[in-house]
């Protein structure tokens, strides 16, 4: 089988690598194309993962340039699916393949966990032919939406996947059980952010003032960000040690959804600062582990809590803890993907009927 997998942002990179390790082992192949990102490519190479590079996105999206962005998208997808013929398509919400895949007849494998990207919804949900969400996932897509029982993380983070390096830290002169904090600050210009009114520059950098009276703190800035106050405190690593550096943390202040996850589910408290609508997996995951999951844009709980995270320091132990109780209680979402693709049609036949049928997959 040829898959043709569109990669629109970095952490669609991890989503996707393992299953692609995995297929190819199989014996399938693959046609990666990706948004020409600095981040994005360096992590395909590192990964060895053969890609061609596309189009970059607007800087400042509104949603003119949006759907502009999205047909020279399709445009891209459509030649190298000309060239390269695939048999299935698959993406994170990408429209872009949804739409190419219902341009050549061929079936489009969907993963989302954004609640809030309406718009991606309305494009893609008449092309593609399944939607797979995880079950925290709080919006209901219809009749090809299929749920399964593991955190989208998990698709790189899982124990079988990953192991906490410290190297990563002593390239930041960190010794190893020393505390230290991260900030994750973004750019806010995807199209999904439009609406958003984010804390103000002002008190984000009184947030890391804070935060430094009380330990080491390191900032990682999105594209877009700059700003020379954060100089002396950029976080300057290559690109695949950013889980070590979220792992050894002791608290982690983010307006970033994704790497708030990815620390709820390593067991790395954290503080999400987004002003965009609940997601599924930040709400379920500050309902079930309050002690490390947080969500506020009051400027004043966000002082309180960082006073107590960078007080109360969360031990190693709890943090394996957590994580282990996350696994015990969700699948390995690689493992279902790879029989989820390898038996389609039939595999959706079966998740419809017997939901618990991927509890075969730990």
């Amino acid at each position: 089988m040829k898959i043709y997998i569109d990669i629109n942002h970095p952490a669609h990179v991890h989503y996707f690598r393992n299953f692609i390790k995995a297929m190819e082992s199989k014996g399938h192949s693959f046609i990666i194309t990706n948004r020409d990102a600095t981040i994005i490519n360096q992590l395909l190479d590192y990964y060895k993962i053969p890609h061609y590079i596309r189009n970059k996105r607007p800087e400042k999206q509104s949603f003119l340039k949006s759907m502009f962005y999205l047909m020279s998208m399709v445009k891209h997808c459509i030649s190298y699916s000309v060239k390269n013929k695939p048999d299935l398509y698959m993406g994170f919400g990408a429209s872009q393949c949804a739409i190419t895949s219902f341009l050549f007849r061929k079936p489009c494998i969907l993963l989302d966990d954004t609640e809030h990207n309406n718009m991606n919804h309305i494009l893609y949900k008449p092309f593609c032919s399944v939607v797979l969400t995880p079950f925290y996932f709080k919006k209901r897509l219809g009749k090809k939406q299929i749920f399964f029982n593991a955190c989208v993380e998990q698709l790189y983070l899982h124990s079988n996947y990953y192991k906490f390096n410290p190297a990563a830290l002593e390239e930041l002169g960190i010794k190893n059980n020393t505390p230290y904090a991260l900030i994750r600050y973004i750019a806010y210009d995807a199209a999904h952010d439009s609406k958003a009114q984010p804390i103000t520059d002002e008190t984000k950098k009184e947030f890391l003032q804070l935060i430094k009276n009380k330990m080491p703190v390191f900032v990682s800035l999105e594209s877009g960000v700059a700003d020379s106050f954060y100089d002396e405190y950029n976080l300057k690593i290559s690109p695949e040690k950013i889980f070590d550096i979220i792992d050894g943390a002791s608290f982690f202040l983010t307006e970033g959804a994704t790497m708030a996850s990815e620390a709820g589910v390593l067991g790395t408290p954290y503080i999400y600062i987004n002003p965009l609508q609940e997601l599924g997996y930040i709400v379920k995951q500050a309902k079930e582990y309050p002690d490390i999951a947080f969500k506020t844009t009051d400027t004043y709980e966000i002082r309180r809590k960082i006073n107590d995270k960078t007080t109360n320091i969360i031990t190693t132990s709890r943090k394996k803890e957590i994580r282990n109780e996350i696994e015990k209680s969700t699948i390995n979402p690689t493992k279902f993907l790879v029989w989820f693709i390898e038996n389609y049609p039939e595999s959706k036949r079966i998740m419809l009927d017997n939901p618990d049928y991927q509890f075969r997959f730990r």
